[in-house]
C-alpha cells in the first residue's frame, strides 16, 4: 500500500509571529518557527527479518537463554531493514526515522525498549535494544533529531541510520537484540514484546 504522506513537519509549519498593537506590554522578542513539507512519496517494505505490510512490520528474535544475558550485554542479534522505494521516491533525498514517543511508551530514558507487562507469562528484567547496522552502536530511541544536509550516514544525536535515495530506493539497516540493563534484578524467562511508532523524514 502506498504511503500517501510520509513527510512530517519537523519543527512547525509556521513562519509568522504576530504583534498585537492593543497591548501595552513592552515587546520582549519575536519567536519564529521553521519547517518544511516535502514532496517525497515512497512505498515502505520490510527487509531481512522484518515482515509485514501496510506499514505494520514485525521482527522475531531467536529464543535465547535468560542466563546467557549477563548484565549490560545483549544477545539474539537479528538484522532487519526498512526499505523505501517507488517511482515518486525522489532520488537524492535523505531519509531516516522519526520516532513518535507519545505512542511508544516503552522507550526508556537510555533509549532502549521495556518488555511488555500485560500478561503473567512475560519475561522480566529484559529490554530490547536497536543497533545501527553500520556501526554496531545503539540507536537512542529516546532522542529525535531532524535531518539536515550535513547528517551523513547517521544522525549524530541518536545514531539513527540515514540513507540517500538512489534509483528510487534506499534501505535503513538495523540490528535488534535482547539487552540486560542490570543491575536491578535477574532476568526471568518468558515472552518478549515491544513496539515503536515512527514516521519517515526526508531532507
Amino acid at each position: 500500500m502506498k504511503r500517501t504522506s510520509v513527510s512530517t513537519v519537523l519543527v512547525a509549519a509556521l513562519g509568522l509571529a504576530a504583534l498585537f498593537p492593543g497591548h501595552v506590554q513592552a515587546l520582549e522578542g519575536i519567536l519564529t518557527f521553521y519547517g518544511q513539507l516535502d514532496d517525497a512519496t515512497c512505498d515502505l517494505a520490510g527487509g531481512g527479518a522484518a515482515t509485514g505490510d501496510d506499514h505494520n512490520f514485525s521482527v522475531t528474535l531467536p529464543a535465547v537463554s535468560a542466563a546467557g544475558l549477563p548484565v549490560y550485554t545483549g544477545g539474539g542479534e537479528t538484522p532487519f531493514s526498512l526499505i523505501v522505494s517507488g517511482a515518486n521516491c525522489t532520488n537524492g533525498k535523505l531519509v531516516s526515522l522519526w520516532i513518535d514517543r507519545t505512542i511508544s511508551p516503552a522507550i526508556t530514558p537510555q533509549g532502549t525498549l521495556r518488555n511488555a507487562t500485560y500478561s503473567s507469562d512475560m519475561a522480566e528484567g529484559v529490554e530490547i535494544e536497536l543497533l545501527n547496522a553500520a556501526n554496531g552502536n545503539r540507536v537512542n530511541l529516546a532522542v529525535d533529531a531532524p535531518l539536515d544536509d550535513g547528517s551523513g550516514d547517521t544522525l549524530g544525536a541518536n545514531n539513527q541510520p540515514v540513507a540517500t535515495i538512489s534509483n528510487h530506493t534506499a534501505s535503513l539497516n538495523y540490528i535488534v537484540r535482547y539487552y540486560n540493563p542490570g543491575p536491578a534484578g535477574a532476568i526471568t524467562p518468558g515472552r518478549v514484546q515491544a513496539h515503536i511508532a515512527f514516521t519517515l523524514q526526508y531532507n
